[in-house]
């Protein structure tokens, strides 16, 4: 079981990611925007956020930013998961610090592979994972710039 943190303003999605995650037995904790995620943040250490980007006041790459600045949250897995699904935006989620990156619409199991996946890994595999899909970012946002 992890502590998972999810931020969306969009009701509907945090009540479906919520109750998908909760299913499987983790405990989840909801924010309505970015915002409410960082106060949130000041008092529990969740070991995963799902994290939306496009949300009114702070988007997700702006609460990215402020976590890893500050350190807040330190040990925690960022999956951004976001409408946003051009290689461009893939890149820009792992430049600004997320550890995975999952589009909408998603399938609950990927969802829910995802998840686990961060929870499972060691810092060094954590590391390395994203280290290979920035990699991979970088390599499909230069072939979109080439071919767009």
């Amino acid at each position: 079981m992890a502590r998972i943190l999810v931020v969306d303003d969009n009701p509907d999605i945090r009540l479906l990611v919520s109750t998908i995650l909760e299913d499987e037995g983790h405990d989840v904790t909801v924010a309505i925007d970015g915002r409410d995620a960082l106060r949130i943040l000041d008092d529990e250490n969740p070991d995963v956020i799902v994290l939306d980007v496009m949300m009114p006041e702070m988007d997700g790459y702006g609460v990215l930013r402020q976590l890893r600045a500050t350190g807040r949250a330190s040990k925690a897995r960022v999956l951004m998961l976001t409408a946003k699904n051009h290689e461009a935006d893939w890149l820009r989620g792992y430049q600004s610090g997320a550890n995975q990156y999952l589009t909408k619409p998603f399938d609950p199991e990927e969802l829910i592979e995802a998840v686990e996946k961060l929870v499972r890994m060691d810092p060094n595999q954590l590391t390395s994972f994203r280290q290979d899909e920035l990699d991979r970012a970088q390599l499909l946002s230069r072939l979109e710039s080439l071919l767009g």
